[in-house]
């Protein structure tokens, strides 16, 4: 959080019948009246600004712990909670710092450190093949399917009847997230085990480089590219002996250097972005195979599946390592005509069950090759669902740090680890794949940076979770904006720093809620305030952490 020093003072005078006040004043980095900075109470929505000497009153305000923003342009933005006495005034003075987007960003966005990739070539040049008989792996993931999308987590119109057998044959996880609630940030959090921001990715989307995306994303200061020192999951798998695929998406980088091909896959096919951003060429390798003009969009959910069942095939003896990356079903929606008008949820369900249909040809493949006893499947989404999904009865949506932005259906299928038929419900993020991988092999993690994820083998057996929290990550400010445990959690709504627009609060209306009992539509802080205590002590000391080394560096080149 980008607190500049807020000093609270409270003075229990005389103010309102039924209700308290709250008055203070706001200065700058130099001390003097910060006047046209707009002050919020977060929870009424309503504030007012400074004046000319930095003073401000809002009258009729609850009585209890309030949370109140204070922004103003060129300056970094506070967040205080101050409580308000019933029929009394509560005063808040605060001093702003200078906005340090500039200098953060740039510490993200400069160029490896020599040291950091030295680092990277040394670990994976000290991996050593497993011993043994190694697992395959299959991983597929979907673009922006949503909680409710599968007949599974509840869907009543779409039929997923593929898909919804690995719940039969595994385990079904119900608190999986993602970790983003948009895309890239998402697939680097999945790759690297880490929370997006410590590739400096955390922000919103990558965009085609040239383009007017690209160079806006410049002008905030952010990469438009996963950084060469991170250390992905097939680059480890590589080392380890194993055969690495990419079939679908990409949206990690489309520069030399940031291709699939460089950053540990032997095989691509797909796309390196989306399939609403042009151009929408269709790669192979590191050449263009298909260009857009000649893009199937109706068959491309089809392809990905004959790309990784090919790939599968050319394995054969070897362990692999196959990464199906849906582009479905993320807008725009086309019905492959094998399924065209056939489901009851319109032409969204119609996609849907492409999909289904496809991952039912992919674990086929598995079974038919006599493989399924020996390969690891892995199912989920990159993010929650757009608004033509079903997040179920979740609150918010894709871009949302709401549950309906993160929560993703999920299923692992784990051959002698995962029950046939159980269910889980304890809290498990993307970010948890390569630390539990690598632990299955018997690889250790790298020492020189945080890896955030856990080791989930114990959930994946009955047992309970490995997180004490997880952290949720909002998609245009870039930075932490709530927290759980295993029953509660914490929203503290963070500031979009964009230098071009104003600032403004992004995150919408800040509270505690009840998970396992209400979808986040009631506060409730005043009946459980120790929790709120807690929470909000693990979120400002991840916060703290992170602005002092926001790259997860360890050890001393950090």
């Amino acid at each position: 959080m980008l607190l500049a020093g807020a000093a609270l003072a409270l003075a229990g005078v005389a103010g309102q019948a039924g209700a308290g006040e709250i008055v203070g004043a706001v200065t700058g980095p130099d001390g003097k009246p910060v006047s046209g900075a707009k002050v919020m109470v977060e929870d009424l929505q309503r504030g007012n600004v400074t004046g000319k000497d930095g003073r401000f009153r809002i009258a009729a305000v609850p009585g209890g712990p309030i949370r109140v923003s204070i922004t103003a342009t060129g300056l970094a933005s506070d967040f205080s909670t101050v409580d308000v006495p019933a029929e009394a005034t509560a005063q808040l003075v605060v001093t702003l710092r200078k906005n340090d987007l500039i200098r953060r960003s740039a510490a993200l966005v400069a160029e490896p450190q020599p040291e950091h990739l030295a680092q990277k070539a040394a670990y994976l040049a000290g991996l050593r093949k497993p011993k043994g008989k190694v697992p395959n792996i299959v991983l597929i993931l979907f673009d922006d399917l949503g909680y409710g999308d599968l007949s599974s987590f509840g869907n009543r119109l779409i039929k997923t009847p593929n898909i919804d057998g690995l719940a039969a044959r595994g385990m079904k996880l119900t608190a999986s997230y993602a970790s983003s609630p948009v895309c890239s940030p998402s697939r680097a959090g999945l790759l690297t085990g880490r929370y997006p921001l410590r590739s400096g990715l955390a922000t919103h989307v990558l965009m085609p480089t040239g383009s007017n995306e690209a160079a806006y994303r410049r002008s905030r200061g952010l990469t438009n590219a996963l950084p060469a020192d991170e250390i992905l999951l097939p680059e480890v798998l590589q080392r380890a002996g194993y055969r690495t695929g990419l079939f679908g998406k990409w949206h990690l980088g489309d520069t030399p250097g940031h291709l699939p091909t460089d950053m540990g896959f032997t095989e691509f096919f797909g796309l390196l972005y989306p399939n609403d951003t042009e151009p929408t060429d269709l790669w192979r390798g590191t050449k263009i195979e298909t260009p857009a003009a000649r893009f199937d969009q109706a068959t491309i959910t089809e392809k990905t599946a004959d790309e990784t069942i090919a790939f599968i095939d050319r394995s054969a003896g070897k362990p692999f390592f196959a990464f199906a990356s849906f582009t479905a079903p993320h807008r725009p929606h086309f019905a492959n005509p094998r399924h065209m008008g056939l489901s009851e949820g319109g032409l969204y369900g119609d996609v849907v069950e492409d999909l289904d249909d496809n991952v039912g040809r992919i674990l086929t493949a598995l079974r038919e090759r006599r493989l399924d006893d020996d390969t690891i499947v892995i199912v989920t989404s990159d993010n929650g669902g757009d608004f033509l999904a079903s997040v179920g009865d979740l609150r918010g949506r894709k871009g949302d740090t709401f549950e309906g932005g993160m929560r993703v259906p999920a299923f692992v299928v784990w051959p002698g680890l995962t029950k046939p038929g159980s269910v889980s419900d304890e809290m498990t993020m993307n970010i948890d794949l390569l630390p539990s991988i690598l632990s299955a092999l018997g690889i250790p993690l790298p020492k020189d940076r945080v890896i955030d994820g856990k080791d989930i083998a114990p959930i994946l057996t009955g047992a309970k979770s490995p997180h004490d929290h997880l952290y949720y990550t909002a998609s245009w400010a870039g930075r932490i904006e709530a927290v759980r445990d295993a029953g509660f959690k914490l929203r503290d709504p963070v500031s979009d720093d964009d230098l071009i627009a104003r600032q403004r609060a992004t995150g919408g209306q800040g509270g505690l809620y009840n998970l396992a009992a209400d979808n986040e539509s009631h506060d409730v802080t005043t009946r459980h305030p120790a929790e709120r205590r807690e929470l909000q002590g693990a979120l400002d000391t991840m916060r703290k952490a992170v602005a002092g080394n926001p790259r997860g560096w360890l050890g001393k080149d950090r």
